[in-house]
């Protein structure tokens, strides 16, 4: 049945009363946020020791102090540049035969711009060690972690056979944070997600990876300024309770600046930072366009690095005009997607296959076909 929208209504008005009431709240909060962020930043290390404090994810300063701001660069050294994005089928446990795959597209656009840009596209099917885990159907999750290690091998396989400085992007988080942390197969895929970042960094050309967050909801900044006011104030109140960061940096960045360079760290972790951020505005008009860049620490050290990597997003940004978004990034993803018409083929071919091969087959389930009708057919009984 559709839904009932004259039902609705009310709902739809309370939903539309509360948005306005929340929007009228957020402005007065981005003022205090800013006022904050100003006032601490004079002192790095204090804000630093607050940050100690911190019981979830929070921005640390790094070298830069956290409210300056840097104008895009006028020019950086020729380079390549990767991109990686992909695309999935999940296994449904509802229909036989299962399967699940994920396709990788790779698009890489050369130094020199004589050369034409090169698309590629790597699949994997997934076989039967893979595809279940303790004899159950990996989910989706499972899925999703194993596509993100494979983009990064795939990035890493391409650069190593190039000879420019080549930035490697990909779609999203560039640390692996996936859930659950702790069991033994995300162990093994965080590894050898480690090891190829670490290939990276090592490699003979210089390599400059990133991942790139379009509209980011993270709020660890905002999270660092609010243990500095508790702090500062001896108080538990929470400050700027419905701000996000990309509100915060909407109001701080003009067109083409970045933020300052932040260590993305967990609570209570020990080891040397691995991931860093800086908050950039891709836009080039008036409207604010935030979006998220994670880079390794080999990075955030390196002046020069930091540079060529705001220079291309601005310059990639530029090409999609009024919805900035990295080209490369969009034509790497129109390659990896798998249509639900390749995905029914697929299928199609793999159950032929294991037909063939005399494999027993259970086809649909009854709640699958059932939800594959056309349309319901009601049965009254008759009184």
């Amino acid at each position: 049945m559709p839904l009932d929208h004259i039902k609705l209504q009310d709902q739809i008005h309370t939903f539309i009363s509360s948005e306005v009431s929340n929007h009228q709240q957020v402005e007065p909060q981005i003022a205090q946020a800013l006022e904050a962020l100003d006032l601490f930043s004079s002192n790095i290390s204090w804000m630093k020791i607050s940050a100690n404090k911190a019981e979830k994810r929070v921005a640390v300063p790094f070298t830069e102090k956290p409210s300056d701001t840097f104008p895009p660069p006028s020019h950086a050294a020729s380079f390549n540049l990767v991109c990686s994005d992909g695309s999935q089928i999940f296994p449904d446990p509802y229909n036989e035969p299962n399967f699940a795959l994920v396709n990788i597209g790779i698009i890489t656009i050369p130094a020199d711009p004589a050369q034409a840009i090169k698309p590629e596209i790597i699949s994997e099917l997934y076989q039967h060690e893979k595809l279940y885990k303790n004899n159950e159907l990996i989910n989706e999750a499972r899925v999703n972690l194993y596509r993100d290690v494979m983009e990064m091998e795939c990035l890493l396989k391409v650069c190593k056979n190039l000879n420019s400085p080549t930035i490697a992007l990909r779609d999203g988080l560039l640390e692996l944070y996936h859930d659950p942390r702790v069991d033994s197969d995300f162990q093994k895929e965080n590894s050898s997600y480690q090891n190829y970042l670490e290939e990276m960094r090592s490699a003979e050309t210089m390599v400059i990876p990133a991942g790139y967050v379009d509209n980011p909801h993270s709020q660890s900044v905002l999270y660092l300024l609010r243990l500095c006011k508790q702090e500062k104030e001896k108080s538990t109140d929470l400050f700027f309770p419905q701000l996000i960061d990309r509100q915060l940096f909407e109001k701080k960045l003009k067109s083409g600046e970045r933020s300052a360079i932040f260590e993305n760290r967990l609570p209570a972790r020990q080891d040397a930072a691995l991931y860093f951020f800086f908050y950039l505005n891709v836009s080039s008009s008036g409207k604010p366009c935030i979006v998220r860049v994670e880079i390794p620490n080999w990075v955030a050290e390196n002046p020069e690095q930091v540079d060529m990597l705001h220079f291309a997003l601005l310059e990639q940004c530029a090409i999609m005009g009024t919805k900035p978004y990295p080209y490369c990034l969009y034509r790497a993803h129109e390659t990896a997607l798998v249509s639900q018409q390749e995905k029914d083929e697929l299928g199609k071919h793999i159950l032929s296959e294991a037909v063939k091969a005399g494999l027993p087959n259970g086809g649909k389930s009854a709640k699958q076909s059932a939800k594959d009708l056309s349309r319901l057919k009601l049965l009254e009984r008759k009184r």
